[in-house]
C-alpha cells in the first residue's frame, strides 16, 4: 500500500463532504475507536469492522456508528467510504484493505489520521516509552477540571472522562488537543504539535528501530517539529543528552538541575484520613517554590508524570493552586496500575506494563502499599520484545514474592523458535526468584487464586489478553465475598436479640447528616449493652473490621462504603436521659440537644451549649464536642464504657485525658453512658442562654446537610476565618460547596458524592498550605473505601 502522510490526510479530510463516510478497519481497538469518536464529533459518518464485539465497538454503536463483526468485502462496499483508516495490527491481505485498493479509496494509518486531525487545533503530544497513557489522561483531566474543555485522544479508557477521545469545539482552532503519541512504528515525526511532553526513551520497539541510537534519532526529529514548549524529563540520561540546553526545551524531574525540580514529601505524616492514599510533592523553579501538589497515583514514577503535566501547565500560565485542584484527584487510566478488587484480606491490580522498566517501577510502587506478599502474573508481549530484552525481563521481577509466566502474546508476530514464556520463566528462576510457567490464562488465574492468602496483593501484567484472566478472578472473588458476607450476617443475626436491627449493604448516606457515602457491608443497631458486647465479640472472632457510629454527624463515609460492620447506637434503649439531683445520667445514643432540654426542664444550667451541637453523647465524648465556649468534658463527672472484648468499665472525668476535639480513650473503647454535672439556676435564664446558642448557631451556620465543622482550628486563627480570608466561601465541586455562611462547613448542596466533598477538602487544604503555609486537619472523621 502507498503510504499517505498526515498532510495528505488533512487535505483529503478537508475535501470531504460533512456527511462523508470513513471506514475503520479494526474499529474495536482503543486507538481506532478513539478516532471514531473524533470523526463522529466532526460530523462524519463512521463505519467499520472488527473480529469481535467489545466495549469500544459498543461505544461507537451507541453514538450512531455502523460497526460490523468480521472483515468482509461486503461490509466495506455497503459503507461507500471516502476514506479508510487501519491499525498496524491489521494484516496487509485483509479483504477490506484489498477492496479499498481496488476501488482506489485512500487508505491511511491510524497515526497519520490522528496527526492530521490534531493539526486543526493546538496540538500537545505526550510521548515516550513508558507512562504516556497516564500522563496524557492526567493532562486532559486536569484541563477539563479547570474549565478548558480540551480535545484529546487517549490510548486507554479513562473512568473520570466521558470517553477516551473527544474533539471539542469549545475554542475551535485555539483549543488544546492532547494526543497520546505512539513512537513504535516510525510515525512520530508525522506529528507537528505546538507543545510536547517527552517522558523517557528506552530500548524498546527494537524490531523496528534496531538500536537505542536510532530511537533517539526519531525523538530528535520529532522535537524539531515542536513549535512551542518541549517538556522533557531530566531524570532520563538520554533525554538530557538530546535536549539539555536547547532554548525551546524545559526540563522537569527529581534531578537537581531540572528547570522544574520535584521534591516528594516522603517524611511528612498524613495526619488525617482525607489525605489517605495521596502522595504529596512540591515543585521548585530555580529554587523558588512554585506550588504544593498531591496525587492519588502510586509510586515515584507517577509523581514524575504528574510533575510533567504541572511543568507544562505552569509554562502555559496556569496558577499552581488551580493545577493542584485540577489533577489532585485523578485516579488513573484503565489497566494502568488499576485496582480491580479489594476486600479486607486481598487486593487485585492489573497493569498494561510489558517492558522491564515498566515492570520494575510498577512492582516498586505496589510494594509501597505494604502488603505481606506481592504475587505477579505476567503475559509477555511479542516474541521480538521477549527475545531482545530477555535478560532485562529476568531481573525486573525482584520485588515480587512469586511470579507466574504465561505463553507469549504474539500481537500478530510469527513465533520465533527458542523464544517462549517457558524460556522467560526459566531465566527468572535463574536469578533466584520463585517463577513458574503456566501455559494458558485459565490455568494462570487458577494458580494465582490457589496461592492467595490474607494480606496478599496480586498483580496481572501485560499488554495482551491477560486482562480477561484478571477480571474473571476479580469477579470470582467478589462472588465469594458476597456469599461469605451473607453467611456472616446470618451467623451474627443468630447471636443477637430479635429486637436488634441488622441489614446488609446499608447505604451510609441514610445514616449521616452529610447525606453521602456508600453502603456498609453489615449494619447493626444493638438493642442493649449485651447485644453490643455480642456484636463486638463476633467481629473479633471473625477478624471483621468494625466502626462505632452515633447519629452520623461529624462523619464522612467514602463512596465505596465500608467493608466491615457498622455498629450504630441509635436504638431507643441507648437514648435514655434521666436526672438524679443535680446530675444527668445520659446513655451514649442520646442526642446532645435532648440532654440540654432535659437539664433545662430540671432547672439545671451548664449544658446549654449542647443545644447547638448535632450528634449524640457518645460522639460528643469521643470528639470532646464543644460550642459557644463550652465543651463536653467541662461538665463531665464520669463515664461508663466498653472495651472491644465486650467488658464494661467506669472512670471519673479526672482520670481521662481530654484534648482539643478528641479523647484518646474512645479511639478503641465504646462510650455507654456519661454523668454530667448541672448547676441549679432559674429556668428562664437557662432558656435565654439556650435561645442565644440556638440563634448564634442558625445565624452563623448553614441549614443545608453538613457534617459540622470540617477542619480543626489551626494555631492562631479559626479555620472558618482562614477559609473566608482565602476567598473560598461558595467554592463548589460537584454537589459539595464551602458554605457561604460559615467557611468551616462543607455542605451537600444537592446530589453531592463523598468524592466531591473529599476533593473540596483537599482543594481548601492545598490553598491554605500554598498561600498561608498552614496545614489544615479534618475534624470530621472519614471512613470507608473509594469507589473501585
Amino acid at each position: 500500500m502507498t503510504r499517505i502522510n498526515a498532510q495528505q490526510v488533512g487535505a483529503i479530510l478537508a475535501g470531504m463532504a460533512p456527511t462523508s463516510s470513513v471506514y475503520l478497519v479494526g474499529a474495536g481497538g482503543c486507538g481506532m475507536s478513539g478516532l471514531g469518536h473524533l470523526l463522529l464529533d466532526w460530523g462524519y459518518a463512521v463505519h467499520g469492522s472488527d473480529q469481535v464485539e467489545n466495549a469500544f465497538t459498543r461505544s461507537l454503536l451507541e453514538r450512531g456508528a455502523l460497526i460490523s463483526i468480521g472483515h468482509s468485502v461486503e461490509h466495506f462496499r455497503k459503507a461507500n467510504a471516502s476514506l479508510v483508516i487501519y491499525t498496524p495490527a491489521i494484516r496487509s491481505d485483509n479483504p477490506e484493505l484489498l477492496a479499498a485498493q481496488q476501488t482506489q479509496v485512500p487508505i491511511v494509518r491510524r497515526s497519520s489520521a490522528l496527526a492530521a486531525i490534531m493539526k486543526r487545533q493546538r496540538g500537545v503530544c505526550v510521548t515516550g516509552m513508558h507512562g504516556k497513557t497516564t500522563t496524557s489522561a492526567l493532562l486532559a483531566y486536569a484541563l477539563d477540571r479547570m474549565g478548558v474543555e480540551p480535545s484529546y485522544a487517549i490510548g486507554a479508557t479513562v473512568p473520570q472522562l466521558p470517553q477516551h477521545a473527544r474533539f471539542s469545539v469549545a475554542g475551535r482552532d485555539r483549543t488544546l488537543f492532547i494526543a497520546e503519541t505512539d513512537e513504535s512504528d516510525g510515525s512520530l515525526p508525522e506529528f507537528e504539535p505546538e507543545h510536547a511532553i517527552i517522558l523517557n526513551v528506552d530500548e524498546e520497539h527494537l524490531e523496528y528501530f534496531e538500536s537505542l541510537e536510532r530511537v533517539c534519532q526519531e525523538f530528535q526529529v520529532f522535537a524539531s517539529r515542536v513549535t512551542g514548549k518541549l517538556i522533557f524529563c531530566a531524570d532520563d540520561p538520554q533525554l538530557v543528552r538530546l535536549f539539555a540546553g536547547k532554548t525551546y526545551a524545559v526540563s522537569y524531574g527529581f534531578n537537581p538541575s531540572a528547570n522544574y525540580r520535584v521534591e516528594m514529601d516522603r517524611g511528612e505524616a498524613l495526619h488525617d484520613s482525607a489525605a489517605a492514599g495521596r502522595t504529596r510533592f512540591k515543585i521548585f523553579k530555580r529554587g523558588e517554590l512554585m506550588g504544593a501538589f498531591h496525587t492519588r497515583l502510586l509510586g515515584a514514577m507517577n509523581v514524575s508524570n504528574a510533575a510533567a503535566v504541572a511543568a507544562l501547565l505552569l509554562e502555559l500560565g496556569f496558577e499552581p493552586a488551580d493545577i493542584a485542584e485540577g489533577f489532585g484527584d485523578f485516579t488513573g487510566a484503565g489497566r494502568r496500575l488499576e485496582e480491580i478488587y479489594h476486600d479486607s484480606d486481598v487486593r487485585v491490580f492489573e497493569d498494561y506494563g510489558h517492558h522491564p522498566e515498566e515492570i520494575e517501577v510498577t512492582l516498586d510502587a505496589l510494594k509501597e502499599l505494604g502488603s505481606s506478599r506481592l504475587l505477579v502474573a505476567f503475559q509477555p508481549h511479542k516474541y521480538t520484545r521477549t527475545r531482545h530484552l530477555l535478560r532485562q525481563f529476568a531481573k525486573s521481577f525482584h520485588a515480587a514474592d512469586k511470579v507466574w509466566i504465561s505463553e507469549v502474546y504474539p500481537a500478530g508476530e510469527e513465533e520465533i523458535p527458542g523464544v517462549s514464556g517457558e524460556v522467560l520463566s526459566g531465566a527468572i528462576a535463574e536469578t533466584g526468584q520463585q517463577a513458574q510457567f503456566v501455559p494458558n490464562l485459565d490455568q494462570l488465574r487458577r494458580a494465582v487464586r490457589e496461592e492467595m492468602r490474607p494480606g496478599d496483593l496480586a498483580l496481572f501484567l501485560g499488554a495482551g489478553d491477560i486482562t480477561g484472566a484478571a477480571r474473571l478472578l476479580a469477579d470470582e472473588l467478589e462472588t465469594d465475598r458476597m456469599e461469605h458476607k451473607k453467611k456472616l450476617m446470618a451467623e451474627l443475626e443468630a447471636t443477637l436479640s430479635d429486637e436488634c436491627l441488622i441489614r446488609m449493604d446499608e447505604p451510609m448516606s441514610k445514616r449521616t447528616t452529610l447525606r453521602v457515602g456508600g453502603p456498609a457491608d453489615i449494619y447493626v443497631e444493638p438493642d442493649s449493652e449485651e447485644s453490643l458486647a455480642s456484636a463486638l465479640r463476633f467481629c473479633a472472632q471473625h477478624t471483621l473490621p468494625f466502626r462505632i457510629i452515633g447519629r452520623g454527624s461529624n462523619l464522612l463515609v467514602r463512596d465505596g462504603g465500608f467493608r466491615g460492620v457498622a455498629i450504630c447506637l441509635r436504638h431507643p434503649s441507648f437514648a435514655e436521659v434521666r436526672v438524679e439531683g443535680n446530675q444527668l445520667i445520659c446513655r451514649a445514643g442520646a442526642r446532645l440537644k435532648k440532654v440540654a432540654i432535659e437539664a433545662k426542664q430540671h432547672d439545671l444550667s451548664g449544658l446549654e451549649f449542647f443545644e447547638g451541637i448535632p450528634g449524640c453523647v457518645g460522639g460528643g465524648l469521643r470528639m470532646n464536642a464543644g460550642a459557644m465556649g463550652g465543651c463536653a468534658f467541662n461538665a463531665l463527672v464520669s463515664v461508663r464504657f466498653m472495651d472491644y472484648a465486650g467488658d464494661i468499665h467506669e472512670r471519673k472525668a479526672e482520670e481521662l485525658q481530654a484534648e482539643y476535639r478528641s479523647c484518646p480513650l474512645f479511639k478503641d473503647h465504646v462510650a455507654l453512658s456519661a454523668v454530667f454535672q448541672g448547676e441549679p439556676a432559674k429556668r428562664e435564664a437557662i432558656q435565654n442562654r439556650m435561645n442565644a446558642c440556638s440563634k448564634k448557631r442558625w445565624d452563623s451556620q448553614p441549614a443545608a446537610p453538613s457534617a459540622g465543622c470540617m477542619f480543626k482550628n489551626p494555631e492562631g486563627i479559626a479555620a472558618g476565618k482562614l477559609v473566608d480570608e482565602l476567598g473560598l466561601k461558595g467554592m463548589r465541586i460537584g454537589g459539595a460547596m464551602v458554605s457561604d455562611i460559615h467557611g468551616n462547613f462543607v455542605v451537600n448542596d444537592g446530589g453531592a458524592r463523598a468524592e466531591d466533598v473529599l476533593e473540596l477538602i483537599e482543594y481548601v487544604r492545598a490553598k491554605a498550605r500554598q498561600e498561608r503555609g498552614i496545614d489544615l486537619h479534618t475534624e470530621v472523621e472519614i471512613m470507608g473505601d473509594d469507589v473501585e
